[in-house]
């Protein structure tokens, strides 16, 4: 496989780590034209087949009218004076103490000596705004004491542009500009509002064109300042214990490293692949892989298999999990630390082409959890002092759920609806046994094939999961398809459908385009045939979890209480409380994530209250 074919499937596969570990970049992404991701503008014809949000397929035939930038008139205005401008449309740019006010007519510019002197005027103005990432300009003006619910935001053309197409490679003003506009990019700050405010009216026309415009208006949009407060509030870390549970790692680290060096007969470098892979094929005898012009494969992977032949590989990988807590997680999150030993993460909406939400400097999605030591890190994460509590809310099988409802699968509904534990009922179908007659290994079974069908498994993958013959894994999916047959029909109807569109679509009109369904590549193909069965899954959990957000910060602020939403992992979101509201908002959390939409199963919700996260689980 090429260098761009490899990027652009591991981008697809939000793989990041692997981009890294390979080397790549969006430089290798130059791909042939039959392969490559469709981007703004940049359609094939209807014989070559494929398709992108801004192509003329998706458009009706229409192609969008490029806009002319004319320059429009500059006009200076104190800070004080901002308010004249109160009730009306304004893209909205900031450079270098000078802002930007700008309509189709005018610039209006204004000069400011502090970024608090701006917060506080275009809170107290009235003025609407159009910007280029609005949560940018939110986390600044909340940084600089004004509150986000006084600055309004009414559109944002980052948000436009990740709607219309979730795969890009970024989102840059120039790049949208280079594509849309029409003439230069004008230069400074009115420069930059004046294209905004051009490019606002081809962005809309678009998501109106193709159908998002809602899920835009009423998800995206205003999520921008609901992950804007929750990044300000960032989560208290119990420093002192942490910086205990860092020392502890360093001495396991160490010791296991003893332990690798007696089993090895020597001391070696255990993070340099070539050292590891010299030790472990040459001088130990392993059985190893191809020899690649680097050397052995050490890889996860590969040692995973290599278990049983020596007690050395299950150290290696107890030393890599160890140091991969104390480097990535313990020193990461107290560097990360502020002065009041709050982290502070970023949420990106615009980087998962999924729909979902991103976290990172630090990135909190990925606090391990598989493991003992793993699960300790949550320790660390705390109420703020001892009047205040976490209140931690988790969807329960909120993707199966999901499937049940899309696939119109009456048996599976029926066991949501119903209350059964949908697992073992899966258990009884799958191998024809009563109900009390599941076991708890059926149980586990089926467990995996219930979500390893909502990802297109097969039965080579399934049957490494569960640690059976290949062939039985796959009676299991047979037996699955013929109890489950309205999911055996939905998938097979996603996948023929998105070859016929080129893209799937969630319950809320969230579209994703699969040009690899047309790909020369077999591989290609079959991944696209895997992310037309997911997506609408996946991508109608991102849009609940994001709805239920805004719906969950609305309803504590109304009801003026001390909580405030802190963190979303996935399908979780903890919000932080004083003990006297936590009964109030645990009540509004559930209540606003179990209603969020109305489903022909339950949305449930399990919840937990603690002083820490480790607490709340």
């Amino acid at each position: 496989m090429k260098k761009g074919e490899m990027y652009t499937l591991l981008k697809e596969l939000e793989f990041t780590s692997h981009i890294k570990k390979f080397g790549l970049s969006e430089a290798d992404a130059s791909v042939s034209a039959d392969e490559q991701t469709e981007r703004f503008g940049e359609s094939k014809t209807s014989a070559e087949g494929g398709g992108s949000a801004a192509s003329d397929d998706v458009s009706d035939g229409k192609t969008a009218e490029k806009p002319r930038l004319s320059a429009p008139a500059i006009e200076d205005i104190p800070l004080s004076e901002l308010k004249k401008l109160g009730g009306r449309s304004f893209a909205f740019a900031v450079s270098e103490g000078e802002a930007a006010f700008c309509d189709a007519e005018t610039c209006y510019r204004t000069e400011f000596a502090a970024l608090s002197e701006l917060a506080s005027a275009v809170a107290d103005s009235g003025v609407r705004l159009t910007a280029f990432d609005s949560k940018k300009y939110l986390s600044m003006f909340l940084s600089a004491g004004a509150s986000s619910d006084k600055v309004i935001f009414e559109d944002d053309i980052i948000l436009c542009a990740y709607v219309i197409d979730p795969a890009r490679n970024g989102y840059d003003l120039s790049e949208m500009w280079e594509i849309y506009g029409q003439g230069s990019l004008g230069e400074g700050v009115c420069g930059e509002a004046a294209a905004v405010i051009y490019l606002r009216d081809v962005f809309l026309q678009k998501l109106s064109d193709v159908g998002m415009l809602k899920l835009y208006r009423e998800i995206e949009l205003p999520l921008a300042a609901v992950l804007a407060d929750m990044e300000h509030a960032g989560f208290k870390l119990d420093t002192a214990a942490l910086t205990d549970f860092l020392e502890m790692l360093k001495e396991t680290e160490t010791e296991q490293a003893k332990r690798i060096y007696m089993l090895a007969g020597r001391e070696f470098n255990i993070n340099s692949p070539k050292q590891l892979g010299e030790v472990l094929f040459e001088e130990l005898k392993l059985p190893a892989g191809k020899k690649t012009k680097t050397g052995y494969s050490t890889g996860a992977e590969i040692l995973e298999k290599l278990r049983p032949e020596h007690p050395i590989i299950s150290e290696i990988l107890e030393y890599r999990a160890v140091a991969k807590l104390r480097s990535t997680y313990a020193e990461g999150l107290l560097k990360a630390a502020d002065g009041e030993g709050r982290v502070h993460t970023v949420f990106s909406q615009t980087t998962a082409v999924t729909g979902r939400l991103s976290s990172s400097e630090p990135n909190l999605q990925n606090i391990p959890v598989r493991t003992e030591l793993g699960r300790e890190m949550r320790r660390f994460f705390i109420a703020s002092d001892q009047s205040r509590v976490l209140i931690d809310a988790d969807y329960s099988q909120i993707e199966l759920r999901l499937l049940a409802h899309i696939a119109r699968d009456q048996v599976m509904t029926d066991a949501f609806v119903s209350g059964e534990d949908v697992h073992a009922v899966t258990a009884s179908q799958v191998f024809d046994v009563p109900l009390d007659k599941v076991t708890p290994e059926m149980r586990k079974r089926a467990k995996a094939v219930n979500f390893g069908i909502v990802y297109g498994i097969g039965e080579f993958s399934l049957a490494q999961d569960i640690g059976v013959p290949r062939k039985v894994a796959g009676e299991y999916i047979k037996n699955y398809f013929a109890k489950y047959t309205g999911i055996d029909a939905y998938l097979s109807a996603a996948v023929e459908s998105a070859k016929a569109l080129g893209y799937v679509e969630t319950i809320f009109g969230r579209r994703r385009y699969i040009p690899e369904l047309t790909s020369a590549k077999a591989m290609l193909r079959a991944f696209g045939e895997r992310v037309a069965m997911n997506s609408p899954i996946q991508g109608s959990s991102a849009d609940i979890i994001k709805l239920a957000m805004i719906n969950v910060s609305r309803a504590l602020k109304s009801e003026g209480l001390d909580a405030r939403l802190i963190l979303q992992i996935h399908d979780e979101l903890i919000v932080e409380s004083s003990k006297s509201d936590a009964p109030r908002a645990s009540e509004i959390l559930r209540r606003e994530m179990e209603n969020v939409v109305s489903l022909t199963v339950p949305l449930t919700v399990d919840l937990q209250l603690g002083s820490s996260w480790f607490e709340c689980k």
